[in-house]
């Protein structure tokens, strides 16, 4: 049996207040030390994730260093954005899913866990506006089908920024398939993982978009992660979601 703590976190781009926001990310990663991290809205062009994952390590103390698995968006933001997975754990397999419906991408890797079990974790962002529901349902058919067709890990995670409200098809598409982590240890969903105050330009209704969904495991905690604001400043929060973390047992 291995127990594990999962995560994921929008990381909101360079944007809105971000040199005053990443001290936030890392101290609050720190703090979590999840055992593997789905990370979106990265920024290739700069280096966030390789940065983040530098300055992380840098703190660790003599734990097991992370390393970081980059898929970068396609079409139009190609050449800046990506999704990414930091991980302390060894990995054995790295590949990536083009949606090919906008320019939206998810990632798998096959991680190998100290119980000898492995676990397949997936990693994805899915499209934006709230009206474009049918373009997400698409995406996580998908998705699914991709995860059918790589099956044989001892467990299964997915997780990300779905942009999809709880009640929307594609959240109840993922939820005929697996298990809510937030829901499965509180009996609901956060009232919301979206926006926090470094937001000031979208309109959109607050809601939960950000989920830990798991196949194979036992939950045995969930909850926020890096929902805490800077102590000097409530406004200030380390991105524009709040991060969702799951304890998982898996035998």
């Amino acid at each position: 049996m291995s127990t594990i703590t999962v995560a994921t976190l929008n990381l909101f781009n360079r944007i809105g207040r971000y040199e005053e926001r990443q001290p936030l990310i890392i101290d609050q990663f720190v703090a979590l030390s999840p055992d593997v991290i789905g990370l979106q809205e990265v920024n290739i062009t700069t280096d966030e994730g390789m940065t983040i994952c530098r300055l992380v390590n840098e703190r660790l103390d003599g734990s097991p260093p992370y390393t970081i698995y980059h898929m970068g968006h396609q079409g139009k933001a190609a050449h800046s954005q990506a999704i990414a997975v930091m991980t302390r754990l060894p990995v054995e397999v790295h590949e990536g899913l083009d949606y090919v419906l906008q320019d939206n991408v998810a990632q798998r890797l096959r991680l190998r866990l100290d119980g000898g079990e492995t676990l397949d974790f997936y990693n994805t962002h899915l499209h934006w506006p709230p009206p474009a529901t049918d373009i997400r349902l698409k995406q996580a058919k998908r998705l699914l089908e991709w995860a059918d067709a790589r099956r044989g890990a001892s467990a299964t995670v997915i997780v990300g920024d779905f942009n999809a409200y709880e009640g929307e098809p594609a959240v109840g598409l993922m939820k005929g398939r697996f298990v809510s982590a937030h829901e499965a240890a509180h009996g609901r969903e956060p009232e919301k993982t979206w926006p926090t105050p470094v937001n000031t330009f979208d309109p959109s209704p607050p809601g939960c978009l950000d989920y830990v969904f798991v196949d194979g495991a036992r939950v045995l905690e969930a909850g926020l992660a890096f929902d805490r604001p800077d102590a000097a400043d409530p406004t200030l929060y380390p991105s524009d979601h709040l991060g969702v973390a799951a304890k998982l047992d898996i035998t």
